[in-house]
């Protein structure tokens, strides 16, 4: 009889560590389809492409900062708990028509100035705002303290639903250093690199308009440039087979690559980084390509003002970096990373 008791105790004992077991494996699944979607969510490259460059979650809270981060954005939007559909709206209301009346952010407009109108691809925005309603986005180190008791009260949404603020912090954040071979530490310093100039140039444009970023960009792009080679201990340059600068053109092989990264882009292909090995250091290879904001000064030069076109070649009198139209290469990075001892 008790080996009879001790057996069903066992059978129930082992059924219910089957169940345990099951329920943990549809967890980590469900986790892993959650992450797998939010990595195929087509707003978040598109806000990493569009967004970041005045909003990145990287810049330092005060200097050289040029906007609020998204995070703080999807903050200040989720105050007042809207729907998907509410948010979303709010959102491209304020992209559309870029007014203190549409904006729920009243101190950074103050702080920052009023975000100047863009012209973005068919249904862009509604995307982005849909990735950021729905899904854990980055967030800068100071940001959970900053918004503390600020007002939101410590709550926004994140993942589609209310959560104290600090929870999953740090997801996405830092990826780069988590696997220093060369492909990641080159897309680290490409991706520094690209926010770097691009907020200093947002902030040009912002301050005195296109014929101004210019000039920024004759004096100021390639020291900032070099500062990212101090950091990183690294070279970088950007180069291209249409160059502006005499000091970035690109050599045969480097025009090769530009055709080659062309036609993954074209493909509609995620393009990956090229390695080439040398002795003492690796080249690191990866296409630079074009938005809207871009086609103020590399766009076709009938579509450019005239007075803009006027200054380029004032700039730089043997320009060929024109004749671009959204989502192509205008050019690719050139890092050189030196090997370890």
């Amino acid at each position: 009889m008790k080996n009879l008791l001790f057996s069903v105790f066992a059978l129930f004992f082992l059924a219910g560590c089957q169940d345990r077991k099951a329920e943990y494996i549809r967890q980590d699944t469900a986790e892993f389809r959650f992450t797998a979607k939010q990595q195929e969510h087509p707003g978040k490259k598109l806000m990493e492409t569009y967004c970041y460059t005045c909003h990145s979650p990287s810049a330092p809270m005060m200097e050289g900062r040029i906007g609020p981060p998204m995070a703080a954005v999807k903050a200040h939007y989720l105050m007042g708990e809207p729907s998907r559909e509410e948010f979303v709206q709010q959102i491209v209301s304020f992209v559309d028509e870029p007014s203190i009346e549409y904006s729920k952010m009243p101190g950074a407009i103050k702080r920052f100035g009023l975000m100047p109108y863009q012209q973005y691809p068919d249904g862009a925005i509604e995307k982005i705002a849909e990735y950021i309603y729905e899904y854990q986005i980055e967030e800068p180190e100071w940001f959970a303290e900053h918004w503390k008791g600020g007002p939101g009260k410590g709550m926004y949404r994140q993942q589609g639903r209310p959560m104290r603020q600090g929870m999953g912090q740090g997801m996405g954040r830092g990826m780069g250093m988590q696997q220093q071979n060369p492909a990641n530490k080159g897309m680290e310093i490409a991706s520094e690199t690209k926010k770097l100039l691009g907020q200093n140039l947002m902030g040009a444009i912002q301050k005195e308009g296109t014929l101004h970023a210019l000039e920024f960009c004759n004096v100021e792009a390639i020291p900032l440039t070099t500062s990212m080679e101090e950091k990183y201990n690294a070279t970088v340059q950007r180069v291209s087979d249409k160059n502006r600068n005499p000091q970035n053109e690109a050599t045969p092989a480097e025009a090769e690559l530009v055709d080659y990264f062309a036609e993954q882009i074209k493909a509609g292909e995620d393009p990956q980084p090229v390695l080439i090995p040398e002795k003492g250091k690796t080249r690191f290879y990866y296409p630079i390509v074009t938005n809207t904001m871009c086609l103020q000064c590399h766009g076709k030069p009938e579509d450019i003002e005239p007075q803009v076109r006027e200054k380029i070649l004032k700039l730089y009198p043997q320009d060929k970096a024109v004749g671009y139209s959204e989502n192509e290469v205008r050019g690719i990075w050139r890092i050189e990373l030196p090997n370890k001892r």
